[in-house]
């Protein structure tokens, strides 16, 4: 017996695999977490390895081969920008530097209007809550650096919001080398 579970991609199958998660990432790790929470069997499908801290030895020429799609220099078709995508075990969770947003209210919109997905702030506060809980996603305590202090001052004198990022970490030495993976293993990737 199989049944879909909407748009075709999953199907139910008797006594057997219910269904993959493409990636083991943000999207692909939550959503295999929350099926088989539901009861499902779930079979998580991933490109690369699965590097441990001791694998983390914070050297670009080791990371981009090892961590990244096309060595990190994958880009768009018109070469404008570069697309830093994760491959490995916890895709582009392992190398990003950890910054955690809600989806924008303005993004939600569209996405009800272009595509009916009947997404709004309120509906998704409870999922953002649990997966933020589930991560440890706070506002970054370290004081900003030089740099982001100026950005702040200057945003504030223009009336433009600002605020610390908030991050998915437990733990982080601030070592600053996000980008090549975590030896410490304060990220809470996937």
């Amino acid at each position: 017996r199989s049944s879909d579970l909407g748009g075709g991609a999953v199907r139910v199958q008797s006594g057997g695999l219910h269904g993959p998660a493409a990636g083991t990432g943000a999207g692909g790790g939550v959503s295999a977490e929350v099926l088989s929470q539901a009861g499902l069997k779930v079979l998580l499908i991933e490109e690369g390895p699965l590097p441990l801290g001791r694998d983390f030895r914070l050297l670009e020429s080791d990371a981009y081969p090892q961590l990244y799609q096309a060595c990190a220099a994958r880009q768009t078709q018109d070469k404008a920008i570069t697309i830093l995508q994760g491959r490995a075990v916890g895709g582009s969770t392992t190398v990003n530097w950890t910054s955690s947003f809600r989806t924008p209210p303005g993004t939600l919109a569209v996405w009800h209007e272009r595509y009916d997905l009947p997404l709004t702030e309120a509906e998704m506060r409870p999922w953002f809550e649990q997966i933020e809980t589930r991560l440890s996603i706070h506002d970054w305590p370290e004081a900003p650096n030089a740099n982001n202090a100026v950005l702040a001052r200057g945003a504030q004198q223009l009336g433009i919001s600002h605020g610390r990022i908030r991050r998915n970490v437990k733990g982080c030495w601030n070592l600053g080398y996000c980008g090549m993976g975590c030896p410490t293993h304060a990220k809470q990737s996937m």
